[in-house]
């Protein structure tokens, strides 16, 4: 009996234990199924809300903000590395272009073939610092054309060169003292082959200074100074050009404000790669015997019987080579009288009137000052000397003195008035001592070129404007054409290799790259990089949080 209710208990616990069993299937079975249930919905939930418009739209736009964000920022990086890979890749916004290259800077430094280095004696923050100092861009403007200018050739190449840290560096160009203490050689221009020139801040700006001894700066000299370092250092045969100082014509260094009558022209000149030097004729000095050209400019006094023999032997020297005199009459009557110089220029054929060209041609007189009638453009009267350049710009002239010919001369005119052009004497005190013309033009230029073998002249050129040749109608007055005329003249008397440079001065009126302070300049990098991107990125969270509530 015992053994018998044993096994029942064991039996009735053992179905109690699958009745157990079969209940938490169940339990498990159900709950499995509402978890499946559950699943099902909020799968179901996401393809609704995926497959719905409002999220269509809503992450559509938000992943255009996304992408455009993206593309900013790319953007900037990209320009951060082109602007370090390439300095010159940059935007002039200045309203006067100040930081462009002129079109004959870019022709000259495009066709350049021959490795050219520039040198900066300093690093870029130290050089534009002194801007500070002067109150205008100029030395920001400098730093950018130097940047430009290596831009327009794989020749040439612009670095920073720190010497007190590289002293090999200042052995290498021993002839400019670089470690000399206070040697002020900012730019070095280096052609190889121990070919090489030196540049201080003079060279490079026009510099003034007032009573006090405060300097300021005037005009950028930077695409002149590095454009004739370039012409000098690659041309094979440079003109040779001499300025007689004697007669009332006084040396650069002579004078107090350290220019003379002949220093406008002869920077042209040094513009077109010559070598400039002066001679005194009155001395024991001779006209060197490699001179191309020799210029005689506003003597304030006739020229000695030694002096004219000088000039003379220089003109016959003209045997493998032309040779070139130039006479700039002084625009006034010397007192004393030229008699040396008179005889000498009719032996020329040619003769320098006591007296101004007085046009009376509206159309021939000076938008600059229209009411003068002795300050006038002329024609050109031969053709010469005007190949490369537009003629129908004209040269302009003031104080011109009429050259006329004497019979059976072989001199033939230059620069021409118009048919109504009368001549003012000297001595003139009113209008009606005006002397009527001929109505024929009158010669503001004139040249004779005596033959002395086959392609070989001796040349004597008389300009009746001194002031034709000036600093102001050279580098001011740039609507006219006597730089370009003059500089073409000059190379084709010489044979100067090479086409004509004209470059003019730059003005710099800006403090930054078409900006008026550095302060200004941050502000449209914060609006590029943080304040529109933000912004764009704040709207399209707005507009996507707007439409799905909708």
């Amino acid at each position: 009996m015992a053994n018998n209710r044993k096994e029942d208990f064991l039996a009735s616990e053992i179905e109690k234990d699958l009745e157990n069993m079969a209940v938490s299937e169940d339990i498990s079975a159900e709950t499995e199924e509402k978890d499946n249930k559950s699943e099902e919905k909020k799968q179901s939930k996401i393809k609704e809300i995926l497959h719905s418009r409002k999220f269509a739209r809503g992450w559509l736009f938000a992943a255009v903000i996304a992408v455009f964000l993206a593309c900013v920022i790319a953007v900037n990086i990209i320009a951060s590395v082109l602007e370090s890979k390439f300095p010159a890749l940059t935007f002039d916004i200045t309203s006067s272009s100040m930081y462009g290259l002129q079109d004959e800077t870019k022709k000259l430094c495009s066709s350049v073939e021959k490795d050219i280095q520039l040198y900066l004696l300093t690093d870029e923050e130290n050089f534009k610092s002194f801007d500070s100092m002067y109150g205008t861009a100029y030395f920001t403007q400098a730093n950018q054309l130097f940047k430009e200018i290596a831009a327009q050739s794989s020749h040439i190449k612009f670095d920073y060169k720190d010497i007190s840290s590289d002293p090999s560096f200042a052995s290498k160009y021993s002839e400019l003292n670089l470690t000399t203490s206070g040697a002020s050689i900012i730019l070095v221009v280096d052609a190889g082959d121990n070919k090489y020139k030196g540049y201080t801040i003079k060279d490079l700006f026009n510099m003034e200074t007032d009573e006090t001894g405060y300097s300021t700066i005037t005009e950028s000299k930077v695409e002149q100074t590095v454009c004739t370092a370039i012409l000098g250092l690659t041309k094979k045969n440079a003109a040779k050009a001499c300025f007689i100082t004697s007669s009332g014509v006084p040396a650069e260094n002579e004078s107090s404000t350290g220019e003379s009558t002949y220093t406008a022209l002869k920077n042209l000149l040094k513009n077109q790669a010559y070598d400039t030097v002066t001679v005194n004729l009155d001395s024991k000095q001779n006209v060197p015997s490699d001179c191309d050209i020799l210029f005689f400019v506003a003597p304030t006094q006739d020229i000695s019987d030694s002096g004219l023999e000088k000039v003379e032997s220089f003109l016959n020297t003209a045997k493998k080579t032309s040779k070139t005199f130039v006479y700039i009459p002084n625009p006034y009557k010397v007192e004393s009288g030229t008699p040396n110089l008179d005889s000498f220029l009719e032996s020329q054929g040619m003769k320098v009137g006591d007296s101004w060209i007085y046009e009376q041609s509206d159309k021939y007189l000076s938008s600059i000052y229209p009411d003068s009638h002795t300050l006038s453009i002329f024609d050109y009267d031969n053709e010469d000397f005007t190949t490369g350049f537009d003629t129908a710009t004209k040269v302009l002239m003031g104080d011109t003195r009429p050259i006329t010919f004497t019979e059976g001369s072989n001199a033939v005119s230059l620069l021409n008035s118009s048919s109504k052009a009368d001549t003012m004497p000297f001595t003139a005190q009113s209008e009606s001592d005006i002397e009527k013309g001929t109505g024929e033009p009158i010669s503001g230029a004139a040249i004779n070129r005596a033959d002395v073998s086959d392609g070989v002249y001796k040349n004597t050129v008389v300009i009746g404007s001194y002031y034709a040749v000036s600093g102001d109608f050279l580098n001011t007055y740039t609507q006219y054409n006597n730089a370009n005329y003059f500089a073409n003249m000059f190379n084709v008397l010489t044979e100067n290799e090479g086409e004509t440079v004209v470059i003019t001065s730059a003005k710099a009126s800006d403090t930054s790259l078409g900006l008026q302070s550095e302060s200004q300049t941050t502000i449209p990098a914060v609006i590029f990089l943080f304040v529109l991107p933000i912004g764009i990125l704040v709207l399209g969270i707005v507009i996507w949080a707007v439409r799905r509530k909708k």
